[in-house]
């Protein structure tokens, strides 16, 4: 008996999104701690883009987040954690854009926390893809990296 295992369709990334790491460094004269991300040279990676809407969504949120914006992203690597940030979500050609603030006549990437990475396995037990959730930060890039 041969045993054949099915093929699945190869997944597609349609859009990039933009990680930001923190880094940390102490200046030993002022004992200060020096927090910079890099807002300006972000690691690019391909991925689909959810919206999560609390109030249309199968996941239970409670009260508390009713009225805040979240993304889950679904990406090939698995190389990112909860001290990260996410944003400037667009499509592959970059002729849309999504989640953007208009500001001061010019729109500006809304940024994201991190807030939740998920590991989906396909039929075969194979990793398919990662979930990164995201919650929107308070701010965008225009007003963060200045």
């Amino acid at each position: 008996m041969v045993l054949v295992m099915p093929r699945f369709i190869v997944r597609s990334w349609p859009s990039l999104v933009d990680i930001y790491t923190e880094t940390i460094s102490y200046d030993p004269e002022s004992l200060e701690t020096i927090r910079v991300w890099n807002y300006l040279d972000p690691e690019t990676v391909e991925c689909n883009v959810v919206a999560l809407n609390p109030e249309d969504s199968l996941e239970t949120f409670g009260p508390e987040y009713v009225n805040k914006k979240f993304v889950k992203l679904e990406i090939p690597t698995g190389q990112f954690d909860l001290g990260q940030q996410a944003g400037n979500l667009r499509s592959k050609d970059g002729k849309q854009r999504y989640y953007q603030r208009f500001i001061d006549g010019d729109f500006y990437p809304e940024v994201f926390n991190i807030s939740n990475i998920g590991t989906r396995i396909d039929l075969n037990g194979q990793i398919d893809c990662y979930e990164l959730y995201l919650e929107l930060y308070a701010t965008t890039i225009k007003k963060i990296a200045r």
